[in-house]
């Protein structure tokens, strides 16, 4: 009779434990991975890399792969900025560069030789986007990047390639 009353304890601590193990992952999972989605979402945020490991987009093309374009001759473009709330007339000053993916399929088409011949387009892709900002929120790195994504995006867009790896200033200032 006792090892019948111990097989019958041992039995309802099985089931217990059993319970007990469903219940923890059905309560803590959804939470861990809508934990996981708020870690992701803030990293996109402030732009960090969550696969440091792996290469990702354009981040995966050797330096020797690309070729740098000097937009407007290598010369600075001065561009009027969007009013602050001074009210004063503010302009931006910045030399930019468009580096390009030599080895990809549409380099033919899009090299520095005939993105020469594009260059107004360019720098009116480059004036749009610009133009759009306030001295005081270029001054903030973030928005930089954010501004350089736009025109990476606009060039693609009207290249209708994405030969067009970065962009880039090589001087920056706003006054």
């Amino acid at each position: 009779m006792k090892k019948n009353l111990m097989s019958v304890l041992i039995l309802a601590l099985l089931v217990v434990n059993l319970v007990l193990t469903a219940m923890l992952t059905f309560t803590v999972m959804p939470a861990t991975s809508n934990a996981n989605k708020l870690i992701e979402e803030v990293a996109n945020a402030i732009h960090l890399e969550l696969n440091t490991g792996k290469t990702t987009g354009q981040n995966n093309i050797p330096l020797g792969d690309i070729e740098t374009y000097k937009v407007n001759d290598a010369s600075s473009l001065t561009i009027a900025l969007k009013k602050s709330d001074d009210g004063k007339d503010h302009y931006c000053v910045v030399d930019v560069f468009l580096s390009i993916n030599k080895t990809h399929e549409d380099y033919d088409k899009w090299n520095s030789t005939t993105l020469a011949t594009q260059d107004s387009v360019i720098k009116n892709a480059i004036i749009s986007v610009l133009s759009r900002y306030t001295k005081d929120e270029l001054m903030d790195p973030d928005n930089q990047y954010e501004a350089t994504q736009k025109i990476r995006d606009d060039l693609a867009a009207l290249l209708d390639s994405d030969i067009i790896v970065s962009v880039g200033f090589s001087s920056f200032m706003c006054q």
